[in-house]
Formats: structure tokens, C-alpha cells, sequence
């Protein structure tokens, strides 16, 4: 089922590709040029998924292993890895590192989803959520932070509730403590 669901947010996500955006600025949905952070450094992408969170990681996200998933052709994912957790509610979290996208395809993205810009450990960041919805609703779909680790190359840390249980703040917040997570560990590794 978790398969099915992280499948069901990755095609939600495959609508429309609007182009490609200058290096250093990007086009939000509206039209205006945003300005991208520089990172500390590039990170590779050449790493097991699964091997980004650390034992002491995973019991912090309440999961005892990862399970390895589908990548996503569009992103360049051949892989992904997937974690369930029970307690106190059921949701899933899955990390991919992607190798042909970058996070200004998110904020120049016209589709279902809606960025904004945010920062995990001094890395420019982005969060998405479906269109519409508010940040702070309190339910949502999904909420994923994606992570700038290279030049047009990514790491991507969804949340998928199983339930309304999550609200979309709660949903940011897994994502990007994911995220963060997952970077400390890839930062090791690069």
C-alpha cells in the first residue's frame, strides 16, 4: 500500500514541465525571479537511498528499517527507499536522491503543487504541498522538502499520511526533520 501511495504523489507530480530556469534565479508561478541561495557545497548522488538514515536516525523517526523502492524516470531515480511509521500515527516517508532535477523546477512549477522556499542545514530548500491547501491546514495530502545538492541534482524527503491525522505543518516538519537527517548522513558520504 505505502508503494501504491508514494506512487499516487509521484504521478500527481508528472503534469507539466515548465522549462528550464537560468542558473542562480528561478520563476515562481507568479511570474517573479527568485534568487537561490548558494550551497555550502555539491553532494553527490551516487548513494543508496536506504543508506541515509543511521540506526540512532531512524529510532529519532520512530522507524526501524528502510525498504527499497522504485526511483522515478523524471527525476532520474533509479531507486528510492521507503519508511513506515505507526506511532503515534501511521504515515510514510520516503528518500530519493534525484539526479536530473534541481529545486528550481519546483519554484518555476505551475501544476499541482505549490512551493516555497525554506533552508535545511544551510542548504537552499524547497516544500511542496498541493495547490490550494493551506500550509497550515489542518490535514493535508503530503508535504515533501527537497533539498538542492548540486547543480540541477536533489534530495527529496516526502511525508504521505495515512490518514487526516497530520496536519500540514506537522507533515513540513517530518519532511524537513527527514531531510535533515538524510543530508547529515549523504554529507558523510560525498
Amino acid at each position: 500500500m505505502a508503494i501504491a501511495l508514494v506512487g499516487v504523489a509521484a504521478a500527481g507530480c508528472t503534469t507539466q514541465d515548465p522549462g528550464t530556469a537560468s542558473p542562480g534565479t528561478t520563476t515562481t508561478p507568479t511570474g517573479s525571479s527568485v534568487s537561490i541561495p548558494a550551497r555550502p557545497k555539491d553532494l553527490s548522488v551516487n548513494v543508496d537511498p536506504c543508506a541515509l538514515l543511521t540506526q540512532d536516525q531512524m529510532a529519532q523517526m520512530k522507524v526501524s528499517s528502510g525498504t527499497p523502492g522504485p526511483g522515478w524516470g523524471e527525476t532520474g531515480a533509479t531507486t528510492s527507499c521507503t519508511y513506515q511509521v505507526t506511532d503515534p500515527v501511521k504515515y510514510t516517508m520516503t528518500v530519493r536522491l534525484d539526479p536530473k532535477r534541481g529545486i528550481d523546477y519546483w519554484l518555476a512549477y505551475t501544476g499541482n503543487w505549490t512551493a516555497r522556499q525554506v533552508t535545511v542545514s544551510s542548504f537552499p530548500a524547497i516544500q511542496i504541498v498541493a495547490k490550494g491547501e493551506d500550509w497550515n491546514a489542518p490535514a493535508g495530502h503530503l508535504c515533501d522538502t527537497i533539498v538542492s545538492i548540486a547543480d540541477g541534482k536533489e534530495l527529496f524527503a516526502g511525508v504521505l499520511p495515512h490518514s487526516g491525522d497530520l496536519s500540514n505543518t506537522q507533515m513540513c516538519d517530518l519532511s524537513k526533520q527527514l531531510a535533515s537527517l538524510t543530508l547529515a548522513t549523504l554529507q558523510t558520504k560525498s
